[in-house]
């Protein structure tokens, strides 16, 4: 019994059976090589794109690398593409360069072992990480002494919520690999907002802002991973609906409609008027509640939003119908007895 006096009351909140509530993202990481070699410096521009057809944010990646080689060499690269998209480009001093595909059992590379317990990237003789070798994307940079430059462009998918009417998004980096080269200079990070989007916070410090750009310059000696969250941009009114949320506007279309049902028993005091109120408000009330949804929606834009179950939220409808029966009975017997005094 009390678990069906639960259900009953509190259905907005059974979302046990619900699928993951979260899509995740990509999972990448700056270049790791093995050589004579040092990172002067690193660009990561960040543009957030929206898919026309899902109508979901992903990240266009374009990253430079300024790398110094005391010599001319041959210097082996990778890094971390989990859950990429299958367009990453490669240019060394504009060269385009080939993604070799990793066989392990083929070939050997001076960067990936394996145990008994799998393949994983050997940084140093201390720090390893457990990798999927068809999740690394590896090249060959042909370096020339002095200066390089190394250009990397891929899009990567955001971390998101697969639930509620506005996305947040997560974009996440490591930065973990450029601790162990010769030497790794600071790293500008610029972050390029459409409209339809606004930042919420990072892990990167005080950000400076030109336009829809915001950009950020760390030192990534002291940071193994960047993470930005942004969201979607409501406009004014779908700010207003939103802090409403349906509840909100269904509630306020109950009291709305209750006191216009007030209103017409203090003209006509007839039955038929309080039994017709007692039959429609509730039942308009959810009506409400239910359209409030494609209206939000419809304000953001959107056609569809997942929630959960809300539909079980009409269980209650027997107890709304109680208390609003036994409310306006009250009402309806005192206006009856203020219009006639004598009667009572």
């Amino acid at each position: 019994m009390k678990k069906l006096f639960f259900l009953l009351l509190f259905p907005l909140l059974l979302f046990g059976n619900m699928a993951k509530p979260w899509m995740d993202g990509s999972q990448h990481s700056t270049l790791y090589g093995v050589g004579n070699a040092s990172v002067k410096s690193e660009v990561i521009d960040i543009r957030l794109v929206k898919e026309p057809v899902d109508e979901i944010y992903f990240a266009d990646y374009t990253i430079k690398y300024r790398v110094y080689s005391p010599q001319k060499q041959t210097l082996p690269l990778l890094f971390i593409a989990i859950n990429l998209y299958d367009n990453t480009e490669v240019k060394v001093n504009g060269v385009s360069k080939k993604i070799e595909l990793i066989d392990i059992e083929k070939k050997k590379y001076p960067f990936i072992q394996q145990n008994e317990t799998g393949f994983f990237v050997q940084y140093s003789h201390s720090d390893k990480v457990s990798v999927d070798p068809n999740s690394l994307l590896y090249f060959s940079a042909d370096l020339m002494e002095g200066e390089n430059i190394i250009e990397v462009k891929y899009e990567a998918n955001l971390e998101y919520n697969t639930y509620g009417f506005i996305k947040d998004y997560k974009l996440k980096y490591s930065l973990y690999p450029s601790k162990f080269w010769k030497s790794f200079g600071p790293i500008d990070i610029n972050l390029i907002l459409d409209n339809g989007v606004e930042f919420k916070d990072s892990n990167l410090g005080d950000e400076k802002k030109e336009k829809n750009i915001l950009k950020w310059k760390i030192d990534p000696q002291n940071q193994e991973n960047m993470t930005i969250e942004v969201s979607e941009k409501p406009s004014f009114i779908s700010k207003i609906l939103l802090f409403l949320n349906p509840f909100g506007i269904a509630i306020l279309s109950l009291i709305a409609m209750s006191f216009i049902h007030f209103k017409l028993m203090k003209r006509n005091t007839k039955m038929y008027i309080l039994v017709l109120g007692i039959v429609l408000v509730p039942i308009l009330f959810y009506v409400i509640y239910l359209l409030s949804f494609d209206l939000i929606n419809f304000s953001l834009g959107k056609r569809f939003t997942k929630h959960g179950y809300v539909f079980l939220y009409v269980v209650t409808y027997p107890i709304l119908l109680l208390f609003y029966w036994i409310l306006m009975l009250l009402i309806f017997r005192r206006i009856k007895r203020n219009q006639n005094p004598a009667s009572s």
